[in-house]
């Protein structure tokens, strides 16, 4: 059995830690509704939690945790700057409201949200400024592909992101863009970590789920979890919460585990992007 738990971190190229499993509230707008799943997530052992600017709720974490008994030391937030607000000042601004709204001091992981050319070296430039202020304990990046890296990011930068958060999936792994961030000391976390659900009908997860009694869902975010990514399921619905979470009594052979390997299409369930068409991604 392996020794993940729910308080299992993963350490950080700058020394943090992070905890392996988070709670995303992407899509979470309705004040009640969110209040409900961060009570059922902070109640069934979530201390991590990743909001964006975009998500137009960060307002609603800050209320919730503000009138909570957990110390803010004990959570570990992220939170992300959108494309509009990349350059030195706007990235900085941005920052100070998200500060604001989930009225915190700092955040434990700021992301540039998407990789574009024109502004986002001088936002990367912004997050290394603010962390040394203290405002963010890590920096990092979301959606960037190893191209991202090669042709674009590392030519013009030497420091290091410690998370690069991309989609990832049985249908979409992206193991390569895992492996090389592995050979950099860049942490990977998933999101949509379960498809958006599209691939929880499979045979094969069905199969899996009734040799290990365990749901589908909670098949693949184990598989997740033992090939080392950091992981952020979402739901509202609150037994589903607790659902994602449960995943610390069992463990997935190497037989198991390829047979999730197996599901792989290279098939993203992302149908947007800032800049699609222009060969980024």
């Amino acid at each position: 059995m392996s020794a993940i738990t729910a308080q299992t971190t993963v350490e950080l190229n700058d020394g943090n830690r992070m905890p392996q499993i988070g709670f995303g509230v992407y899509q979470l707008t309705d004040a009640a509704e969110c209040a409900a799943a961060l009570g059922a997530a902070l109640d069934a052992g979530y201390t991590h939690f990743d909001t964006a600017a975009a998500y137009d709720n960060e307002s609603m974490l800050g209320d919730f945790f503000a009138g909570s008994t957990v110390a803010r030391d004990e959570l570990f937030i992220t939170t992300k700057c959108w494309i509009s607000e990349f350059g030195k000042a706007q990235t900085r601004a941005s920052l100070e409201q998200s500060l604001k709204k989930l009225q915190m001091e700092y955040v434990d992981l700021y992301l540039l949200h998407w990789p574009v050319d024109e502004t986002m070296m001088d936002a990367w430039e912004a997050l290394i400024a603010m962390q040394a202020e203290g405002k963010i304990k890590s920096i990092g990046v979301s959606n960037f592909s190893v191209a991202r890296f090669e042709d674009f990011f590392f030519k013009q930068s030497d420091v290091i992101p410690t998370v690069n958060q991309i989609e990832s999936h049985p249908l979409r792994p992206q193991a390569d863009v895992q492996s090389y961030c592995e050979g950099k000391g860049i942490v990977t976390e998933a999101y949509s970590p379960l498809a958006r659900a599209d691939v929880l009908g499979s045979e094969g997860l069905k199969s899996l789920a009734e040799e290990t009694g365990k749901s589908p869902a909670q098949v693949v975010l184990r598989w997740h979890l033992q090939q080392g990514r950091v992981i952020i399921p979402k739901s509202a619905k609150p037994a589903r919460v607790r659902e994602n979470i449960a995943l610390y009594d069992f463990a997935l052979s190497d037989a198991q585990m390829a047979v999730v390997d197996g599901l792989n299409q290279d098939q993203t369930v992302i149908s947007w992007r800032p800049n699609d068409g222009i060969g980024w991604y």
